[in-house]
């Protein structure tokens, strides 16, 4: 299996950790694929794992997928807000290897919608940091059409050889750095819990049709598959099955409601979370640390 972009993920979870987040309740079949090969590729078996994660206090939801083969490796990252798309943005990437060369190099920090008044407050922030790398990172001028409607201008979308990978590890990293501690960090105490916004189901379905692996996994995996996993997954919504979040005001602590106690167990050792007896949830304090499955 090609092993080139592995990074994103160890990266991602790293840098955002710390703001407390409990696993999605993935299906099983979801969290790892191994398909067999076709065509050119017969004998080669593609392996696709995916994963998703919500903030304790349900107000961003993170989801990452990987694809590799002998001579494939993609990772993608987004971490959505949910119900506050007005204070939170998006933070995107995707890496594209194919036979040892890099065909899409893709990174942004977006809004919801192209006229929010967020994307005039990260301007200033995010256009400077991107200019060393958006010069050092050759462009990719086969760029579609569905993504320049949702790019800003300081996106990067690029194509090169291997040996551009530590450059776009490190535009990763600063893009991540500033999205937490300029946005994530400032406006979560602000932000609303629960579903998605209109706005960011409108995106996350925008991402899902127009996605570059759709037709890779339909033939892989037949069209009801590839569609539920995309459409309810990747891009899906934030899910905690049988559970519910309260933000408790001025604490920083969260609560986390569930039916079954077998549920909250697990809830509370993969949060390292403080359970109360007395009623039916658990606390989640602010975390220094990653949860241990987050390493």
């Amino acid at each position: 299996m090609l092993d080139l972009v592995g990074w994103t993920r160890t990266d991602a979870l790293n840098f955002l950790g710390p703001l407390g987040w409990l696993p999605e309740d993935r299906p099983t079949r979801f969290r790892r694929m191994e398909l067999g090969g076709s065509g050119a590729e017969s004998g080669r078996p593609l392996v696709i794992e995916s994963e998703g994660w919500v903030e304790v206090g349900g107000r961003l939801n993170l989801k990452y997928a990987r694809v590799r083969s002998a001579l494939l490796d993609i990772a993608t990252i987004m971490c959505y807000p949910t119900a506050s798309p007005e204070l939170l943005p998006i933070f995107a990437a995707e890496w594209v290897v194919v036979a040892r060369k890099c065909h899409a190099l893709i990174l942004d920090v977006e809004t919801v919608t192209a006229d929010s008044p967020l994307r005039a407050r990260m301007e200033p922030i995010f256009k400077p940091l991107a200019r060393p790398y958006q010069e050092a990172i050759p462009e990719n001028r086969e760029r579609p059409e569905w993504f320049n409607q949702i790019a800003t201008p300081w996106a990067i979308y690029g194509a090169a050889e291997l040996e551009i990978l530590p450059v776009v590890r490190a535009a990763f990293r600063a893009y991540l750095d500033q999205t937490i501690e300029r946005f994530y960090k400032p406006a979560l105490p602000a932000a609303s819990s629960g579903g998605d916004h209109p706005d960011v189901v409108r995106y996350k379905h925008h991402h899902a049709i127009n996605s570059p692996g759709y037709p890779l996994f339909r033939a892989k995996m037949g069209e009801e598959l590839a569609r539920e996993f995309l459409f309810n997954w990747h891009f899906g919504p934030p899910r905690i099955p049988r559970a519910r979040v309260e933000t408790v005001t001025g604490s920083g602590e969260h609560r986390l409601f569930a039916d079954n106690p077998e549920l909250l167990a697990a809830l509370a050792a993969e949060a390292d979370a403080r359970v109360s007896v007395s009623h039916p949830h658990l606390t989640v304090k602010p975390k220094t640390q990653p949860p241990a499955s987050l390493a």
